[in-house]
């Protein structure tokens, strides 16, 4: 007798599991388009000699590491590079004080504490822009409120200008960034505290441990792995920031404030080579990339000696 059992396509459509997988397609749909083209297309582009004139239709012929040599010995991208380091980690270090004391004192109740949270939220929740644009007022020469504050107390002698100093202008995104960054950093860790049983809390005060004990050998602890995410995260999120210092310097003075995310735009979109642009772009890309796997890493000998 031949086999009249249906094969295993029939089946999957006689039962009707292809319309379970219908509605992934809008997911795929956006991932291939909005993600995985446009990634894949900077990367063919870095490897390409990409111009104003061939970018639209014409040839663009392929050649190889030139644009990555040309970038990685350009001296601009060399000081991009160190300012994007500077920039992320000083960013971090402070968001990450500044958000923990912050989701220490609110993890505590007392009256008000909602209120006070969603206004610390509005720093996070405000368009970047916008917030550059506060913080170009804020730092402006002659109008600016904080050389105000400053010269009337006589804490300098005349008015700075942060955002056209050398010196500053760095240091300038940086303060609006932590500024920026403090929120998000708060609810992550707020919501780590949170989740931290009462129970060890309690056991610690009967075994009587004061504050810098429960602090130490319980909040520390078990706030690490969200410790950990959330300088990943914070890492990943600095390292592209591009809106606050296109709002605030534009990368100047003297390409003083000017970081990797910043560098391959002006290389792509003022300078208009595409192909270094795009070879910057993948560079920035593979750092966090490295850097990502070296976090899972850590994050799985940890969870093996756990």
């Amino acid at each position: 007798m031949k086999n009249t059992k249906p094969g295993r396509a029939a089946q999957f459509f006689r039962r009707g599991k292809w319309v379970d997988y219908t509605f992934l397609l809008p997911a795929v749909l956006f991932i291939v388009i909005l993600m995985i083209y446009p990634m894949w297309y900077s990367i063919d582009m870095g490897f390409r000699d990409v111009t104003l004139k061939n970018f639209v239709s014409g040839e663009q012929p392929f050649v190889w590491f030139k644009n990555f040599e040309a970038v990685l010995n350009d001296r601009f991208f060399t000081n991009a590079l160190n300012n994007t380091f500077i920039f992320v980690i000083v960013c971090l270090v402070f968001h990450f004080l500044f958000g923990f004391a912050f989701a220490l004192y609110f993890n505590k109740t007392f009256k008000g504490a909602k209120w006070m949270r969603a206004l610390l939220l509005i720093a996070w929740m405000n368009p970047t822009v916008i917030t550059g644009a506060i913080f170009e007022w804020i730092l402006a020469g002659d109008i600016g409120i904080l050389n105000y504050v400053l010269t009337s107390f006589g804490i300098i002698p005349e008015a700075i200008n942060f955002l056209s100093n050398a010196r500053t202008a760095l240091g300038s995104i940086i303060f609006a960034n932590i500024w920026v960054g403090i929120p998000f950093n708060m609810i992550i860790l707020l919501s780590g505290l949170q989740g931290i049983p009462d129970e060890l809390y309690e056991s610690a005060v009967i075994d009587g441990a004061g504050a810098w004990r429960k602090f130490r050998y319980i909040t520390w602890p078990m706030m690490l792995p969200t410790i950990s995410v959330l300088f990943l995260l914070g890492f990943i999120y600095t390292f592209k920031v591009f809106d606050l210092i296109y709002a605030m310097t534009k990368g100047g003075p003297a390409n003083s404030s000017q970081i990797l995310s910043y560098y391959a735009y002006e290389k792509s979109f003022t300078m208009f080579r595409f192909g270094e642009g795009a070879a910057a772009s993948n560079i920035s890309f593979l750092i966090i990339i490295v850097l990502a796997l070296i976090y899972v890493r850590i994050s799985q000998k940890e969870g093996v000696a756990a």
